[in-house]
């Protein structure tokens, strides 16, 4: 698609909308000290309704942008098929199934077993061979804000997608390397996330991990890395209130 294609077709949330709870408290908060720092310096009450007028605008603002991120529908959950490579010629042919699900407020991801050994290209101990029904991942990631929506009109080739971020997440990781058991399914290691997710398309979850607090997740994945894979059930919605409407079903009403 070409930059004016994109101009016309999308329109970009930024930031103020992705935190509209944090930033319409932060909008008000900050009227507040306006309007009481002009007082405490002897304003006119024309310039100090001038203040609270422009302060309103502000508050207006920040209200008719949460608004508009109040009318969006962003959830999803089903299932992805992640190909990893196999221990005879490395080939993706070992399937592993990623149950996730998410909404606005929160994301879980989760692998329960693999029934396959399989090649992992560690972040810190190389490549590794994770030993068949061993491998066990669980992440969930809490308080996620909206981070962005970019909107695309029917014609376009592109959906519409969602960005959520999040700073508080828990990630239990367990795998059997050589006969020994790396990381735990009851004492999970922190990290924060960020989530993309493509209307009708893709659901994708990015994990930051620092060494420190998440030594185990960090010797394997390192500091970043996407859990993907093909949409093989669920949905991933992101769609307007009006537009989703439209697809619920519809059963005639008997007189």
């Amino acid at each position: 698609m070409n930059t004016k294609k994109q101009n016309n077709n999308s329109k970009i949330f930024d930031d103020k909308i992705s935190r509209r709870s944090a930033l319409s408290t932060g909008g008000k908060a900050a009227a507040g000290v306006a309007v009481l720092s002009l007082a405490g310096l002897g304003y006119t009450t024309g310039q100090l309704s001038s203040s609270q007028q422009t302060n309103n605008n502000i508050t207006q603002d920040l209200n008719k942008k949460s608004y508009l991120l109040d009318s969006w529908l962003i959830y999803g959950g089903g299932s992805n098929i992640k190909k990893m490579p196999n221990i005879v010629d490395k080939s993706p042919t070992v399937n592993m199934d990623e149950v996730f699900y998410f909404s606005h407020k929160s994301a879980t991801c989760r692998v329960d077993n693999n029934p396959e050994p399989f090649i992992m290209p560690s972040y810190k101990m190389g490549e590794i061979v994770v030993e068949p029904n061993t491998f066990y991942m669980v992440m969930t990631a809490q308080n996620l804000v909206v981070k962005s929506i970019q909107e695309f009109d029917s014609t376009s080739e592109f959906s519409n997608t969602c960005v959520l971020e999040s700073y508080e997440g828990v990630c239990f990781t367990e795998a059997s390397v050589d006969k020994q058991v790396y990381g735990s399914r009851i004492a999970p290691e922190p990290f924060t996330s960020e989530i993309t997710a493509v209307d009708a398309t893709s659901f994708a979850f990015t994990a930051y991990f620092d060494e420190t607090t998440a030594p185990v997740n960090f010797a394997i994945f390192g500091p970043k890395f996407t859990f993907t894979g093909a949409l093989t059930s669920g949905s991933v919605v992101v769609k307007k209130l009006s537009e989703a409407s439209q697809t619920l079903p519809r059963t005639p009403i008997n007189q």
